[in-house]
């Protein structure tokens, strides 16, 4: 089998452009194919064109001062871009390969070219690069979408937190009215209807003994009835106080303050009164609501203390769901809840027989926990004790 290679025919038929030139750049040999490139015949070239005849002002500079001393110094060179002028003038991209040819003595006889058209390459790239800037753009969008998306929700949750919020006070306020409306007519109906049978008895009865005996009653009930409307009045003031004064309130601080004030009820019942508030100490909150609530909860405890055992009373701090707990619990005499529970915070409402009893305190601390968006829950067992827990609601800086 013959080997032997026609490098002309070889030469000739290279799927590239394909030139030969001097040194001084006049092309001497060329293939077909880079013939085609450029549109000239081969008489307009050969002897008569040199690489630098195809270059625009720009690359033939580029040329001497880039191009041939590199590849004079290394004797090769890749890859190059330029742009070539056809005849006609028009312009395609193109990447040329050279190296120099030399002889035994080093001297450079001509150099070796090779050109391809990366006309569609470019094309491509630039396809390319204008599907980068196009994702990039829409990349853009999506991102400013999905931050105003993500925007638009953070104000929908927090619309949403204000909304339940709204509507939770406003079920508090219709449950404080319902119960203002009930206690208003449960403890008033009584007290008026004992004035109108009193008053039919004092205007039935022509005895000035029993006149002054039935007037001195009378006196009772407006006094009881004037106390009563008091009490519903203060409760009212307090629901509807939206001015109250939030104060950096220390557990510590207004516990001793109240244990002070109770000093002598707390010695007469031997009580054992502890509290442990480490963690959480302090609170921004209503400083008298706070005091008066301390106060109701800790007389309560002692008025209702288990004649048969030391009181044990104790008070201590919790943070659940980013919200403090005040929780108080005794070793007293406890209720039947399932009994009494619905009418545990009403007004006038007592359930054990004790001569302090009057059944305001636990209504007043009630409402007042309320009135600044907190809760009470409690739990008690029968000659076990009870325990209170009570939300409070930190103040709003928002």
């Amino acid at each position: 089998m013959d080997y032997n290679i026609n490098y002309k025919e070889f030469y000739e038929t290279f799927p590239s452009g394909f030139f030969s030139s001097l040194p001084n750049g006049t092309i001497i040999n060329s293939n077909k194919n880079f013939l085609a490139l450029i549109n000239y015949s081969r008489e307009e070239v050969i002897g008569k064109k040199k690489f630098t005849d195809f270059l625009s002002l720009g690359e033939k500079i580029y040329f001497e001062n880039v191009f041939a001393p590199a590849l004079k110094l290394s004797g090769s060179i890749e890859e190059v871009n330029f742009n070539f002028t056809k005849k006609g003038g028009t312009r395609f991209p193109v990447l040329v390969n050279s190296v120099e040819i030399k002889d035994i003595s080093e001297t450079h006889l001509y150099t070796h070219s090779v050109v391809f058209n990366i006309e569609q390459r470019k094309k491509y790239e630039q396809e390319l690069l204008k599907s980068k800037k196009n994702a990039n753009e829409l990349s853009n969008k999506l991102t400013a979408v999905n931050k105003e998306l993500r925007s638009r929700t953070e104000l929908i949750s927090k619309q949403k937190l204000q909304l339940e919020e709204f509507n939770q006070n406003l079920e508090n306020k219709n449950s404080q009215l319902s119960s203002f409306a009930h206690i208003a007519s449960h403890n008033l109906r009584a007290p008026v209807s004992n004035l109108m049978v009193l008053k039919d008895f004092y205007k039935e009865n022509t005895d000035v003994k029993d006149k002054a005996m039935l007037f001195s009653k009378v006196e009772i009930v407006i006094d009881r009835l004037s106390e009563t409307l008091n009490e519903l009045i203060e409760s009212l003031i307090v629901q509807e106080n939206k001015d109250i004064m939030y104060d950096a309130v220390n557990f510590d601080t207004t516990f001793a303050k109240t244990l002070a004030v109770l000093d002598i009820q707390i010695l007469d019942s031997k009580a054992v009164v502890t509290s442990n508030f480490s963690e959480a100490p302090t609170i921004e909150y209503p400083k008298l609501y706070m005091e008066s609530i301390l106060l109701n909860l800790i007389s309560n405890s002692i008025r209702y203390r288990a004649p048969d055992r030391v009181a044990q009373i104790h008070f201590h701090t919790e943070i659940i769901n980013n919200e403090i707990l005040l929780i108080a619990s005794d070793n007293g005499l406890g209720m039947d809840l399932k009994k009494y529970g619905h009418k545990l915070f009403g007004l006038n409402n007592t359930f054990h027989r004790h001569p302090d009893s009057k059944g305001v305190g636990l209504f007043m601390t009630k409402a007042q926990i309320e009135a600044v968006g907190g809760s009470v829950t409690v739990e008690s067992e029968v000659d076990k004790g009870t325990t209170f827990k009570i939300i409070l609601k930190k103040k709003n800086n928002d």
